[in-house]
């Protein structure tokens, strides 16, 4: 299955971001976005990228319900599987974001944040930020938002209309209609290989 890497490039604008600007947030899910759109991507002096990337994925991944965005992905699918499959479905999933943001992250970016809004409902809250880009272009993100256990965390991002979870979706539904659920493991699994040939083979150049 070919994952469209235009998704992984619009989710990492996003979460990677770099603003000097000071904004006053209401609310917790508010003050998680704040803390991930304004973190500083960039290396300090003698800073090894890989390792810089490991600090980064796991700020990212901890503000991140991969459980919840799994079943999302795999919608009408989900209960059909056995709480194996879920817990190797979520695994896989998450092996496979881990290795687009370990390829993508890089310096800061250029944008500002210029709006931001928030609305809460009970379990559910939506954080929506409006960003100004370096070529004063104007582009806009929703992240979407869930509390378990008294922590929120992100289970979507729509960034200019693009839904990361709908956009797996549609892949995954596309997939198990031409093919069974144990195939689209195997291929999940070959990608995950592939993913770490790369990292193997760019650690150690020839």
């Amino acid at each position: 299955m070919k994952y469209r890497r235009i998704v992984f490039e619009l989710f990492l604008v996003v979460f990677l971001l770099m603003s000097t600007s000071t904004l006053l947030w209401s609310g917790e899910p508010g003050d998680l976005i704040k803390k991930i759109v304004l973190k500083d991507i960039s290396l300090k002096e003698g800073e090894d990228l890989e390792e810089r990337k490991q600090e980064l994925w796991i700020e990212i991944s901890n503000s991140l319900d991969f459980e919840e965005i799994a079943k999302r992905v795999m919608g009408k699918y989900w209960k059909e599987r056995s709480s194996e499959e879920k817990k190797e479905f979520i695994g896989l999933f998450i092996n496979n974001v881990k290795g687009a943001c370990m390829r993508k992250t890089g310096p800061r970016f250029g944008e500002e944040i210029i709006s931001l809004g928030e609305k809460q409902n009970n379990r559910y809250a939506r954080v929506h930020i409006g960003l100004l880009k370096r070529t004063v272009e104007e582009v806009s993100a929703d992240f979407r938002l869930i509390k378990k256990d008294g922590q929120w965390k992100i289970c979507d991002l729509i960034y200019q209309g693009v839904s990361l979870v709908y956009n797996y979706r549609s892949q995954v539904y596309s997939f198990l209609a031409k093919s069974s659920y144990e195939e689209l493991v195997k291929e999940l699994k070959q990608r995950q290989h592939k993913e770490k040939d790369i990292s193997i083979n760019s650690s150690h150049p020839s």
